[in-house]
């Protein structure tokens, strides 16, 4: 048997539930959950697209599924929950914050163009010949990050939040759930939700 998941005004339904109480009441909170959106409601248009890209890719992950209302991005609070895919089901097993080291934000900014290592061989034919610059020359940086900004951004999801989400010390795991979606009919919502196409 299948959960349903739909979105209502803003908020994430299960079973025609708010996915926000649903949460307060496993953790028994004070209102913790009450002022966090979904993530479809992000305004970083990078992070939007990594979400995308986890649900079109059917990757299986902690899932960044609220976020903090006011600032409506990845840097202040993330509950992710734990999703695997199956050729037939997308599970939701638990649920729980991103904890924020305190070199967080340090450590997101020097993770896009300037890990090399993260290259791929299409990179390193792009930016092969201005690899030197790129990480030595700190202006050549800033010129190619003001022309580059989304690029940049999108690279730093992938290089830095994914990983950080996706290493369970860094989450603060607060109760299970037991979520169960049929796949196309999770596909078809996410499309409505985040307006995939």
């Amino acid at each position: 048997m299948y959960n349903k998941i739909s979105l209502d005004k803003g908020y994430i339904l299960i079973d025609n539930i708010n996915l926000n109480s649903i949460f307060e009441e496993i953790q028994g909170s004070n209102n913790f959950f009450e002022w966090l959106v979904p993530s479809v409601c992000m305004e970083n248009s990078a992070e939007k697209r990594y979400i995308h890209d986890l649900v079109k890719r059917k990757i299986s992950c902690n899932f960044p599924v609220l976020v903090c209302d006011s600032d409506l991005d990845f840097s202040c609070v993330v509950v992710v929950v734990k999703t695997v895919w199956t050729e037939n089901a997308v599970i939701w097993t638990k649920f729980g914050t991103v904890r924020k080291d305190v070199n967080y934000l340090e450590n997101y900014n020097k993770s896009g163009i300037l890990r090399v290592e993260d290259w791929t061989e299409s990179d390193w034919n792009k930016y092969g010949l201005i690899a030197y610059d790129l990480i030595y020359d700190e202006h050549f940086f800033d010129e190619w990050y003001y022309n580059n900004w989304y690029e940049e951004k999108y690279r730093r999801t992938w290089g830095y939040y994914h990983k950080y989400f996706n290493d369970d010390k860094n989450i603060e795991w607060i109760g299970e759930v037991n979520f169960r979606f049929d796949v196309e009919n999770y596909l078809k919502t996410f499309d409505k939700m985040y307006n995939f196409n």
